[in-house]
């Protein structure tokens, strides 16, 4: 691999001398020189065409790099022609730099036709060149502190430091809404976001995070891991670099064995996976030489080019299945857990774990000696097994207060319709109990990690304009993720429905004590309810203020608001006046 890299290195600089190759040199190009070069490209070639596609936090804009064999730049007119779309993103992580040199060798090879120009046959390449611009332009040689290069990188977080590969569904950056605007106007069929790992040491440099295929509607599912997965391995180890999944051990080191990342769509691949998009995440190995690191994950986008372009029609065919599958599909896996009775077994190249005793801290420390390498058979667990699913309802209802999660619908190309008029709709409602929340933040909010859920159907009142959403479309998996309040990163687990958690009515005991007796008086059961619980629960006969709370909350009076998840399920087909 690495001699025809360098042959392709050499052409290059024959038929462009002014690009600059820097990773040879253990450095990464800075934003300018990079986004410069692509526009050197547009210029030079009818076949390439360098977009800006909104703004990112630091106020610069978020570019995005095409090419097009036959010079039609239409995301529309494109699909018609059967052709396949990759969308590269690069930099997401600024200090992660490897796809970005990658993607700008790479680009260069396929447009000067150093590579076969038949590769672009049935594929159309686009390339964010760097996602986080805020990230990249904070630039340093300290940040990263475990990465062997290059000299200089960027920062992990944006320019509102966020982390944005957290942000795929709440959207809090505007790198993020304007990353869902290029994802759904070119609604690509491969999505690759490049990355730099960080963790255990062993032998390999390319370690791969696919879209988990329990993830992926069927048969795209089965298609990734019976014949792309394997196919992707061979190409590699073909360029003589061979790849790995993803290293995350078990328990602590890999010998005993690793586990299959199952992230949730708040991660850049699983987001894409929600659209029905084949997605991975490429972790080139922190350890090796930056050179090492590019031409690994240039080795990975080329293999992707070669295997999508033999079997484009095969990817559209199935991707047109999954789309109809996903509108007719009425069960919804929310929730998984790991199967750890049931694994593959695969060959791993790494290295002795040893211990040695700190300078430092005078402790036992362990570490990996490259001079004891080793090859056997490890477990990937690589299965999981439901824990919740839901049946999709056939519309969801939600009030246009909640403005910011009907924007983020709308970017992520939900078809809804608006109520005409006023209307009074028996529907099915949750009410959120028994919350848990972290005390970590992530970014701007405070995740809920469980919480049980309570069914009620009431008559509400909804209002000329408030959204009615089908479940009928392509986006029904996104739908469902996301207004289910126990999907994994659904709206409500980000906080976006969180004033319903606060009680705005409450009473005064002085007042309302002819009320309670009023109660009880004319609710039986109610009062053998109350008496029972003065009986039985100590605390609760000696709590006067828990008393008439019981009351309360069993009363008429009890705000219906409170605690109630302020979108509503609508279980059969019915007419109702929409625009």
């Amino acid at each position: 691999m690495k001699i025809k890299i360098y042959i392709l290195l050499l052409l290059s600089y024959q038929i462009f001398p002014q690009i600059n190759l820097k990773y040879q040199d253990n450095k990464s190009p800075t934003y300018e020189e990079t986004i410069e070069y692509y526009q050197y490209l547009d210029e030079k070639f009818e076949t390439a065409r360098l977009f800006e596609c909104g703004l990112t936090d630091i106020g610069k804009p978020l570019h995005l790099f095409v090419i097009s064999s036959d010079k039609d730049f239409n995301p529309l007119t494109l699909k018609e022609k059967n052709k396949r779309i990759i969308l590269v993103n690069n930099g997401i992580h600024a200090g992660e730099t490897c796809g970005i040199d990658a993607s700008l060798q790479l680009a260069n090879d396929l447009l000067f036709e150093i590579l076969d120009k038949d590769l672009l046959d049935n594929v159309v390449v686009c390339i964010i060149p760097i996602y986080n611009v805020g990230g990249y332009l904070n630039r340093s040689s300290y940040g990263r502190v475990n990465q062997n290069g290059p000299e200089k990188y960027g920062f992990r977080a944006n320019g509102k430091n966020i982390n944005l590969n957290r942000d795929f569904t709440k959207c809090d950056a505007e790198n993020s809404k304007s990353f869902t605007k290029i994802f759904h106007e070119w609604k690509p069929d491969i999505f690759i976001d490049t990355h730099t790992s960080d963790g255990a040491d062993y032998s390999y440099t390319m370690t791969l995070i696919p879209n988990h295929f329990l993830r992926m509607s069927e048969p795209l599912g089965t298609f990734l891991k019976d014949k792309m997965l394997s196919d992707l391995y061979k190409k590699m180890e073909d360029k003589n670099c061979e790849m790995i999944p993803y290293v995350m051990p078990f328990k602590q080191f890999p010998e005993d064995g690793i586990r299959a990342s199952f992230a949730g769509p708040r991660f850049s691949s699983s987001y894409a996976g929600l659209f029905n998009t084949i997605g991975f995440m490429t972790e080139a190995h922190m350890f090796k030489t930056y050179e090492e690191r590019v031409e690994a994950t240039y080795a990975f986008i080329l293999s992707v080019i070669e295997f999508t372009n033999n079997n484009y029609l095969k990817i559209g065919e199935l991707k047109n299945q999954a789309d109809e599958n996903l509108k007719k599909q009425n069960e919804f896996i929310m929730l998984y857990d790991r199967d750890t009775t049931n694994y593959d077994l695969i060959k791993f190249k790494g290295y002795k774990v040893k211990f040695k005793t700190s300078n430092v801290t005078g402790r036992q420390l362990f570490y990996y000696d490259k001079n004891s390498p080793y090859k056997r058979e490890i477990k990937y667990y690589n299965y999981y097994k439901e824990i919740f699913s839901i049946n999709k309802p056939e519309y969801y209802i939600i009030p246009q207060a909640w403005k910011e999660v009907i924007e983020l619908l709308n970017l992520n190309d939900i078809e809804m319709k608006q109520l005409s008029s006023d209307v009074e709709l028996k529907v099915e409602v949750y009410y959120i109990h028994d919350l848990k929340t972290s005390r970590r933040q992530t970014d701007f909010h405070l995740y809920h990690e469980d919480f049980n859920i309570e069914i009620d159907t009431q008559e509400i009142q909804f209002y000329k304009g408030d959204y009615l959403i089908p479940t009928n479309q392509i986006g029904n998996k996104y739908i469902v993720e996301m207004l289910e309040p126990k999907g994994e990163d659904s709206f409500f687990r980000w906080n976006f429905f969180d004033s319903i958690l606060q009680r705005h009515e409450y009473f005064e005991p002085y007042v309302f004590d002819e009320i309670a007796e009023e109660i009880l008086n004319s609710n039986e059961k109610l009062n053998e309810e109350f008496q029972e619980k003065k009986k039985n629960d100590i605390d609760f006969s000696k709590n006067i203020y828990a008393q008439y709370d019981f009351i309360y909350r069993n009363s008429p009076h009890y705000e219906k608001e409170y605690q109630r998840y302020p979108v509503y399920r609508i279980n059969e087909k019915i007419n109702l006046p929409v625009e």
